[in-house]
């Protein structure tokens, strides 16, 4: 029976890796009867890797204003995209990780409708999701809301992000609820559940983990990454992008361009970390909400007689903004950024050179032509009074 493969997220569990890879080697996957689409709009804010995005995105008119008629085309060019590609292949993958929290809030509705046009053309739905301990999953959503600064989520501390996860958005970190509803729709056995865990994964990488859950292996015919995408901004730099974003006299432009030079000093921090955004007792806490969700997911989704995810809080200082490396990392930061700036006001100081240089050689050129012209009337014209008096 022909297959989609939706993988859903969750966020923050390597998605746009996994998205390079597919979009790398569409060609060898097409050899093997998958086809990854292409994304057949562009929308804001979202990797045109995102090719899923279309099932869950908000289109926004040049005023600002919501335009759901556009969605409602958009999501059906979408399907006819699939029905399309059915016609040659028998899988599709789409990929989006915005569809876990869509489930749970903007398109709580969305698996209903995609089961009702599988069943129509014939095709089943198999959804997959990578999870990932709930307090890893917080931690790495607010750091990827300051950098990205996308909302007013891109100002708040951990702390406040935390307190305002567990009143807003508390339904995606309950995991086993959130699979019962799939589950629903399209059945268990269905629906592929791995944990965001190198240990787990086939070969210790989640992009062969996720081939082999799809039903291929990665071989010398794929392209490997050479690099992890979409790194993350270390303690020290999310601080100084935090407060970047709440400078009113910077443009989103501006701060843009100071969080390239903030991933780049990231780099060298990252590994060396040894501090918790929060205390032992506050992620204790937190965890302890989901630990009964968690032993059920376990138990009804895996089946390894292993936890979902081992209960272990590491006893590590909360990080303080007033640690020894913060000043080194300002340092750098601007030091970068003042060099870059040079660089960029040298490079512009030459082209101007060049081109003040060029205007004078125009200039002599010029003055040298109205020099001959002055000459050459000259002559001429005592030439033609002689023959003409």
């Amino acid at each position: 029976m022909k297959t989609l493969y939706l993988h859903i997220g969750t966020t923050k569990t390597a998605t746009t890796s996994i998205q390079r890879f597919l979009e790398e080697n569409k060609d060898v996957l097409q050899k093997y009867g998958y086809c990854f689409p292409d994304s057949l709009h562009v929308y804001p804010r979202a990797n045109k890797r995102r090719n899923a995005h279309f099932l869950v995105a908000k289109v926004w008119d040049a005023d600002g204003s919501r335009n759901q008629s556009k969605e409602k085309e958009y999501f059906e060019e979408g399907l006819q995209q699939i029905r399309t590609a059915f016609g040659t292949y028998d899988h599709v993958i789409l990929t989006d990780e915005s569809i876990w929290h869509a489930l749970s809030y903007s398109k709580k509705s969305l698996l209903q409708e995609l089961k009702k046009e599988a069943d129509k053309q014939q095709y089943q739905i198999k959804v997959i999701v990578y999870l990932r301990r709930q307090d890893g999953l917080l931690i790495s959503r607010w750091n990827q809301e300051v950098k990205q600064n996308f909302n007013s989520a891109a100002v708040m501390t951990c702390e406040e992000y935390l307190a305002a996860s567990e009143k807003k958005e508390k339904k995606i970190y309950q995991y086993a609820q959130k699979l019962d509803e799939i589950a629903a729709v399209i059945g268990k056995n269905n629906l592929i559940v791995r944990r965001f865990s190198p240990k787990s994964w086939k070969d210790g990488s989640i992009i062969h983990d996720f081939m082999h859950e799809i039903g291929l292996d990665v071989t010398e015919e794929f392209q490997e990454l050479e690099e992890s995408e979409n790194l993350r901004l270390d303690k020290n730099t999310t601080e100084i992008k935090r407060i970047l974003n709440k400078s009113e006299f910077l443009t989103e432009k501006e701060i843009s361009y100071f969080r390239r030079f903030l991933k780049e000093i990231s780099k060298d921090y990252i590994k060396e970390e040894n501090t918790e955004m929060l205390a032992k007792e506050e992620l204790q806490q937190f965890l302890e909400l989901y630990a009964k969700e968690n032993e059920r997911v376990a138990e009804e989704y895996i089946g390894d007689g292993q936890p979902l995810f081992s209960n272990e809080v590491k006893d590590l200082p909360k990080w303080n903004p007033q640690n020894e490396k913060m000043q080194e990392e300002i340092i750098q930061f601007f030091a970068a950024v003042t060099m870059d700036l040079r660089r960029t006001n040298e490079i512009q100081r030459q082209k101007i050179n060049q081109q003040e240089k060029r205007i004078r050689q125009l200039e002599k050129r010029a003055n040298e032509f109205v020099m001959f012209r002055d000459k050459a009337k000259h002559p001429f014209r005592t030439i033609w009074k002689k023959l003409f008096r």
